[in-house]
């Protein structure tokens, strides 16, 4: 594969998902740095860009053995791709994060006196998980109901809806600064467990351990991935391309009433404005003045 060292990582991540691998595998950040050059991360790195051409043609070459080919994600609806996240990746963060505190309780307390950086790493994790928590109610109660219903409006004609954060690059920049913490305490419990290395004496929970931690971690580079490299962006460039409207004028628009000038409703409004004998031209029962 010839690499075009004018593209970002993220371009490769989101265009070739296979790529993802590649960079896993050699610790190139395709998420919270996916917007560095691919020159730029493989110096980074100390990898040669001939040495990754040849890894990405390799990874394309090898048969698929039965796994799952992935989603298309970057043709998704906006909507779609938010429920993916909730349904595929916040509930397993969520579920993970509760065995992982249970298995750290459990390994502290027998392995701990040997392995005091164990302790650190329950800390550190304990703090992970807290802002995870905050992150993904943000997004569930706020960001992703928002953008849902910005790309509904504009698939059906109508202005983008006024939103209580004005812009939508504003929670995007807080949602952007969480991953980039969630990672720098990602790098701290991987360096703290010298790269998820089971010592000599760990036992099956300890192993088990830290399969999740670093299963988790997995998870969370394509978690991130799919909203800072894909999602965020489209989102924003949707909202630059729509039209903005104020509360009033969205809330005529959904009334319809108002549409070519005059007054609509199933058909029977009176040129004096009733309709059923009971609406009048300045109040059609939805709520807005005209």
């Amino acid at each position: 594969m010839e690499l075009d060292v004018s593209r970002t990582v993220a371009d490769y991540a989101v265009a070739y998902p296979p790529s993802k691998r590649v960079f896993e595998k050699l610790g190139i950040d395709y998420c919270c740095g996916g917007k560095k050059s691919i020159t730029e991360a493989c110096e980074s790195k100390g990898v040669a860009l001939e040495d990754l051409a040849e890894l990405l043609k390799a990874e394309e070459a090898r048969p698929q053995n039965g796994e799952a080919v992935e989603l298309d994600f970057a043709s998704m609806s906006l909507a779609a791709l938010s429920d993916h996240i909730v349904r595929c990746h916040h509930n397993f963060t969520r579920e993970e994060d509760a065995r992982i505190v249970a298995l750290l309780n459990k390994v502290c307390s027998v392995h701990g006196r040997n392995h005091p950086e164990l302790f650190e790493v329950q800390r550190i994790f304990g703090e992970l998980k807290s802002e995870l928590e905050t992150h993904m109610l943000k997004e569930e109660r706020m960001l992703f109901p928002y953008i849902s219903l910005m790309e509904s409006s504009f698939n059906f004609g109508m202005p983008r809806p006024p939103a209580p954060f004005g812009s939508t690059r504003n929670p995007v920049a807080v949602m952007i600064s969480d991953h980039d913490k969630a990672a720098e305490m990602l790098v701290e419990i991987r360096n703290l467990t010298n790269e998820f290395t089971v010592p000599g004496d760990g036992c099956v929970t300890y192993r088990t351990l830290f399969s999740a931690l670093e299963g988790l971690e997995k998870d969370l580079h394509q978690h991130i991935h799919l909203e800072n490299n894909i999602l965020f962006p489209k989102a924003i460039e949707m909202e630059d391309a729509g039209t903005v409207s104020d509360a009033r004028a969205l809330q005529e628009q959904a009334c319809g009433i108002h549409e070519h000038g005059h007054e609509h409703s199933h058909g029977h409004a009176h040129s004096h404005g009733h309709a059923h004998g009971h609406a009048q031209a300045n109040g059609c029962g939805c709520g807005c003045n005209h």
